[in-house]
């Protein structure tokens, strides 16, 4: 689970504007090997409860540090 959580981090983080829809977030899991979707929703769902990353659909944002506090 923690890989996972790691992954979609790095994901996010070479985004030009730290956001990426849920679709192409899965596809470049998949690409990395990351195909079971119960990991993926436990990781976002994991790194949301931190305020690392927020939804605003249809995206998901990597947060800052000034916006997560």
């Amino acid at each position: 689970m923690p890989y996972v959580g790691s992954s979609i981090l790095r994901v996010l983080k070479k985004q030009a504007d730290l956001e990426i829809s849920f679709l192409k977030l899965i596809e470049e899991l998949h690409k990395q090997g990351i195909s079971q979707y119960r990991p993926i929703l436990f990781a976002l769902s994991f790194l949301h409860s931190l305020g690392a990353i927020d939804f605003t659909a249809p995206n998901i944002t990597l947060l800052t540090a000034k916006e997560s506090s």
